[in-house]
């Protein structure tokens, strides 16, 4: 099975309604990763822009729009230091729990390019 282990997998072989329709749902997915990818780009420069005019202000007001863009401190977790140094802590507060990723690539089948 393609060197997957421990997944359920669907075979869609004969369910041609079922898989059509899902072959367009993931076509519109891939689209739609296209297109925010594309307007990422556009917005960059443009955010880029708007930084530079705000110069060391923390807050810019025109007609219609407020921007902040205000300075601040993350706090993060080192759980790889924890778990270096402390080890035996790390074990006992780390906890594994259940989830589901969802992701959408684009494949080729057997050499059949799809295009949607």
């Amino acid at each position: 099975m393609n060197g997957v282990t421990d997944y359920e997998v669907m075979d869609l072989a004969g369910r041609e309604e079922d898989l059509d329709r899902l072959c367009d749902l993931n076509g519109r997915i891939d689209k739609c990763k296209k297109e925010v990818k594309r307007l990422e780009k556009l917005k960059e420069p443009i955010e880029k822009s708007i930084k530079e005019q705000l110069e060391n202000s923390d807050i810019g007001i025109t007609v219609g729009y407020q921007v902040n863009y205000k300075r601040g401190t993350t706090h993060r977790f080192n759980d790889k230091k924890l778990k270096e140094e402390r080890p035996e802590i790390f074990a006992r507060y780390n906890e594994k729990k259940p989830l589901r990723r969802f992701a959408v690539k684009r494949i080729e089948t057997a050499g059949e390019e799809f295009d949607f």
